[in-house]
């Protein structure tokens, strides 16, 4: 096959990964850096975390030493199980950000696979953001051409199935592989993805954002050696696109021929959702309503009854409607709105396992109410975001209380500010045990991420010290 053949998506798109083109914009230079410190910062975080610490001991049983560096454990190791033990750290609190357009995680994956692979080969931070670009493109282009809801709502995470993909773009980048070696990558990428919504609220859920992670560069480092896949794999009859998504098929045959909706304009970076509460996201609009509501809510005891109205979509993820563990808890619409009246907060600490099941919270969450519905039962009549949500307060003696939220605060529309971004970090190294100063350090050198001469320089600051 010639270097430059073939016209479908799956040629396309390698093209776009591959090519040389005009250097990112300030505005996709200024996305990634802050994906950068809000991932860095919440894997730091979640690297205590029982998943994170069982997994780390079963893999650094048989794998020590290597040209990588984990952030999560702070040890040199091969470039996949950097790659596999800091994305699985990322996404252990649920507390990275979101990209409506996949309805999933795309930093938790790409931000390791960067780090463990730049690591490496020593890449600077200007390369290290071109393939983190690189990758969340092919996220939402692939999103775009699978049918992102119906995949979703069949029970896909995307954050893996995708990320995968995701992961293997980036990946291809940073190698430098060459277009018709990026198409093989890509190819291996769609046999190595999966991932299924049933493991939301265990530790399988951040497992997931690892194994894309890992098989993303293993897929690529194949590609190098000339390992070779159908190199129209995603657009094939029995292809990602035709096997993943219901509207696979039609997407396909539309992206071969220019169809648009798998091909987002390249020049547009898209905002991506800071989470301000380490649980699902589908879950923030309800926090947020209920958090504007709880000073009209004086007595919690006398709170009779809530009732939250959500789109049927925007319900997908949360699976658990009486959590018995912190996990749980982070997809259970009916405890996070408990908490959230109860607290004046969702915080890290909402997710213990001894806050789930504290009685006041278990008695308060058997009185919410959820409610799918294709209509806003107030406002405008359309619902203006994946994940929104009307909550109503029912009082004794008859008074009621509505609030509705479509985007939470620091959805792109409604972006963090950076004394917000800062904050998060800061709570989020002084939890994984970084001093002020070492926190500060690690923000700025994230922060300006393109400046850094490589990625050890950068790996140096964010190493565990004496």
């Amino acid at each position: 096959m010639a270097e430059d053949g073939g016209a479908g998506f799956t040629a396309w798109l390698a093209g776009t990964i591959a090519a040389d083109g005009a250097p990112a914009g300030e505005e996709w230079l200024e996305l990634g850096e802050r994906a950068f410190v809000d991932t860095v910062g919440v894997l730091l975080a979640g690297r205590k975390e029982p998943a994170v610490a069982v997994l780390a001991d079963t893999v650094l049983a048989e794998e020590t030493g290597g040209p990588a560096r984990s952030v999560a454990v702070g040890r040199a190791v091969p470039v996949g199980a950097a790659a596999l033990l800091d994305a699985t750290a990322a996404h252990a609190l649920d507390y990275d950000d979101v990209d409506d357009t996949i309805l999933g995680h795309p930093s938790a994956v790409l931000v390791p696979t960067v780090l463990a692979l730049a690591g490496a080969a020593g890449a600077s931070g200007e390369e290290m953001l071109e393939a983190y670009r690189r990758g969340l493109q092919t996220a939402r282009a692939v999103a775009a051409a699978v049918g992102i809801e119906g995949h979703y709502e069949a029970g896909w995470h995307s954050t893996s199935t995708i990320g995968t993909l995701a992961a293997a773009a980036a990946a291809a980048r940073l190698l430098r592989l060459t277009r018709l070696a990026t198409r093989h990558c890509l190819g291996m990428a769609a046999s190595m993805a999966g991932g299924s919504r049933q493991n939301f609220g265990t530790m399988t859920k951040p497992l997931h954002a690892g194994l894309a992670a890992e098989r993303g560069i293993l897929a690529a480092r194949l590609a190098v050696r000339g390992f070779t896949a159908d190199a129209d794999q995603l657009d094939g009859p029995m292809g990602f696109l035709t096997l993943y998504g219901a509207a696979g098929v039609a997407a396909a045959a539309g992206a071969g021929s220019g169809g648009a909706r798998a091909r987002p304009a390249a020049g547009d970076p898209c905002g991506l959702n800071v989470k301000l509460h380490p649980c699902c996201y589908a879950t923030h609009a309800a926090i947020d309503a209920a958090l504007e509501l709880r000073p009209s809510v004086p007595d919690v005891d006398a709170v009779v009854g809530v009732d939250v109205v959500a789109r049927p979509g925007g319900l997908a993820p949360l699976i658990h409607h009486r959590p018995v563990d912190g996990l749980q808890a982070k997809f259970s619409l009916e405890y996070t709105v408990a908490a959230a009246l109860i607290d004046g907060a969702v915080t890290l600490a909402s997710f213990d396992d001894g806050r789930a099941r504290l009685p006041d919270v278990t008695r308060l969450l058997e009185r919410v109410r959820i409610t799918a519905a294709d209509t806003a039962p107030t406002g405008p009549s359309h619902w203006g975001s994946p994940f929104p949500a009307v909550v109503t307060v029912h009082l004794a003696g008859g008074g009621s209380t509505t609030a509705r939220v479509d985007h939470p605060a620091g959805h792109a529309s409604r972006p963090v500010t950076e004394e917000q971004l800062r904050a998060k970090f800061a709570d989020c190294l002084a939890s994984a045990g970084f001093d002020g100063p070492r926190a500060d350090e690690a923000y700025a050198a994230l922060r300006h991420l393109r400046r850094q001469p490589s990625a050890k320089t950068l790996l140096d600051v964010l190493a565990d010290r004496p």
